[in-house]
């Protein structure tokens, strides 16, 4: 009996030593693990060419120059912060941003495993909803790039969170959190006033006064921190002071419309938010056929989807929460419509779906598996990879043109990335013998002539003038928008090709005009 026990006992001993790993592999853990996942993945894929906004944050917190921008108040002070001491080490400044957004972007993911526990859903469909939210292009995009719009995303998460236990426990401390975390959201950009809104909107709904007052008392911290800035930049407050630092930009910049176009862009982008969409996507194809098979597998994964698709939940109890997310997408895509159909608006979109997808439908694990699965994979093979690739040689070629030959004119397809590249890498803020293309003097109302004007005088004295506006268009944004106005424009020139580079996002060539205006 004894040596019976004993076998039994080792017999035990080792079952439970061989059901350890699955332990260690539960669902909860592995959406513990998740965000982390995905923090490496974007770590290791960070963009290979950045903006011009990228470069010029960058530049800014780099020479210690603007540290306050109206629509983003507190980026750049954050990354002076966060850049400072790697910076000292020998860091560079432009990775170290990029790698803060990684982070933000990985905190982001674990703020919404905390809003669907809270939601009470089951550890499968958090980690799903956790794979999705961290796949969808537009927190790709934008965590593996220096851009302002990860870190405010991530702050109005959090003030929804404490909104939500809030609604579910009536406990005033969390309206004060929701304000404080809503209230630096829109501090780091403008655009969170619409998600501030729609939490105002729903404690007046409420009807307590208590509430209300608290959460307006914690977002004045958004005009005293304006006033506070105004003062230390100026020194005194003026009405012409207040209305020039927040509205010049605006004035300025600002294409505030709604038409057919836009209407257009504004579906492309909100596509563009979940998957990557791009003209580059043909080129890359081009070169290798094998690149059609994330493709096939994208469709395919849909076409699962569509045989699973969840039933609703009946049992869902928060639907004041539910309303406030569906209040905000609604919105945020009808600012992005009248800004031009800004992709960059449209940023919280994937996420806040799939969060409303978890808590409004029953049994959705079989329906999101094949789309994350499809989702994952295209985001990966024609989106960060291919960016993470992408060579900045022809802009860096055109910039040390610049820098080297300064009697020369560069007629540039896109003049503020190298003006940018150059404040970047050199400290040098304005660079004039960069030149604006026709398509884009076009776009902003100016005069093309005067371009003309210039060209044939340079030539004439004998200066040389470069361009890269001939280069063969992909479908994107700017080529819809610009059309055949540059290649036009141009046609009336000899010109010569200097250098040319196969990219992944196309050919890209720099070309010297050697006469005037043909007859």
């Amino acid at each position: 009996n004894t040596l019976e026990i004993g076998n039994v006992g080792i017999f035990l001993w080792i079952e439970n030593m061989m059901d350890r790993p699955y332990k260690i592999l539960s669902v909860h853990t592995l959406g513990v693990v998740t965000p982390f996942a995905f923090l490496l993945l974007y770590l290791v894929f960070p963009s290979g060419l950045s903006t011009t906004d990228g470069w010029n944050y960058a530049a800014e917190i780099k020479y210690s120059g603007e540290f306050f921008h109206p629509y983003h108040l507190l980026y750049n002070t954050l990354g002076y912060l966060f850049c400072y001491l790697p910076v000292k080490a020998g860091a560079d400044t432009l990775g170290c941003l990029k790698v803060m957004n990684s982070l933000f972007a990985t905190a982001l993911l674990y703020v919404v495993r905390l809003i669907l526990y809270r939601l009470n859903r089951k550890d499968l469909l958090v980690v799903l909803i956790c794979c999705l939210s961290g796949s969808s292009f537009a927190i790709m995009r934008f965590a593996t790039e220096n851009e302002t719009y990860i870190i405010p995303l991530f702050l109005a998460l959090l003030a929804s969170y404490f909104f939500l236990r809030f609604l579910q426990q009536g406990y005033l401390k969390d309206v004060f959190f929701t304000g404080i975390f809503l209230s630096l959201a829109v501090m780091f950009h403008i655009t969170y006033l619409v998600w501030w809104l729609c939490i105002l909107v729903s404690i007046i709904r409420k009807s307590n006064r208590r509430p209300l007052f608290l959460y307006l008392l914690t977002s004045l911290s958004i005009p005293a921190t304006y006033l506070v800035i105004l003062l230390y930049l100026y020194g005194n407050l003026t009405i012409e002071w207040v209305t020039g630092f927040i509205f010049n930009d605006f004035i300025s910049n600002s294409h505030f419309e709604l038409t057919g176009k836009s209407i257009f862009f504004s579906f492309a982008n909100l596509i563009r938010s979940f998957i990557q969409v791009h003209g580059y996507l043909l080129h890359i194809i081009k070169q290798n056929f094998l690149f059609i098979i994330p493709g096939i597998i994208l469709m395919l994964s849909f076409i699962v989807a569509l045989f699973r698709l969840p039933s609703k939940d009946t049992e869902y109890k928060d639907a004041g929460f539910s309303r406030i997310l569906i209040m905000v997408v609604s919105l945020q895509f009808l600012l992005a419509a009248f800004s031009s159909g800004n992709a960059e608006f449209m940023v919280m979109i994937p996420v806040l779906t799939f969060i409303l997808l978890s808590v409004r439908f029953a049994e959705t694990g079989k329906f999101l598996f094949p789309v994350l699965t499809g989702i994952l994979i295209w985001n990966l093979s024609y989106g960060i990879i291919p960016l993470h690739f992408i060579s900045k040689e022809p802009e860096q070629f055109l910039c040390d043109l610049a820098l080297r030959e300064e009697s020369s004119k560069i007629i540039a397809s896109d003049d503020q990335i190298l003006k940018s590249i150059i404040y970047y890498e050199k400290g040098i803020k304005n660079v004039e013998n960069i030149y604006k293309s026709p398509a884009v003097l076009q776009e902003k109302g100016m005069a093309i002539g005067d371009l003309r004007s210039l060209i044939d005088t340079a030539v004439e004295k004998g200066e040389d003038v470069y361009t890269d506006c001939l280069n063969p268009q992909i479908m994107s944004r700017a080529s819809i928008l610009e059309g055949d106005l540059n290649r036009i424009f141009f046609s009336k020139y000899i010109t010569i090709e200097i250098r040319t580079w196969n990219t992944i996002t196309g050919i890209k060539s720099v070309e010297k005009i050697e006469s005037s205006a043909k007859k």
